[in-house]
């Protein structure tokens, strides 16, 4: 073999032989409730982005809908789990405010792939400065790969 031959065939090998790069990743999943969840990791295998759509349950039988959005920083995270906890705001047009207040967590099983968790939401729902409704979603579990 010649020598510019012999560098190439080796430079080859060395990089085959290296540690691979992870990919970002996307998955998909449903929730106890039957909705949608859709989680993204970075190249790094760590969640940055996640959203889950959901419904609570609130007093005289009505329901809140709702949608929420996760992306870092969140309370913590790994390339196994994650957990965030926090609170956003919301405006009706009728003049309804909302104040919600979200737990999610997450746990990866190495050998499947698969993501796992949990969502706690609680609803506060204001009029006029008077609360005239709250709504408490209890430990919904979720399934995404």
């Amino acid at each position: 073999m010649s020598r510019p031959l012999t560098t190439v065939a080796l430079t080859a090998l060395l990089l085959a032989a290296g540690p691979a790069v992870a990919e970002a990743k996307n998955y998909k999943g449903k929730s106890s409730q039957g909705r949608t969840i859709t989680l993204r990791t970075g190249a790094d295998g760590i969640i940055n982005r996640a959203k889950l759509s959901w419904r609570a349950p609130c007093g005289q039988g009505y329901f809140f809908h709702g949608s929420t959005g996760w992306r870092p920083p969140l309370d913590s995270a790994t390339a196994d789990t994650f957990q965030d906890e926090g609170t956003y705001r919301t405006r009706a047009k009728n003049g309804e405010r909302s104040r919600i207040t979200t737990t999610f967590a997450g746990v990866r099983d190495p050998a499947t792939d698969r993501w796992r968790g949990t969502l706690v939401v609680n609803v506060m729902v204001s009029k006029k400065g008077k609360v005239i409704d709250r709504c408490r979603l209890k430990n919904v579990t979720w399934r995404a790969r």
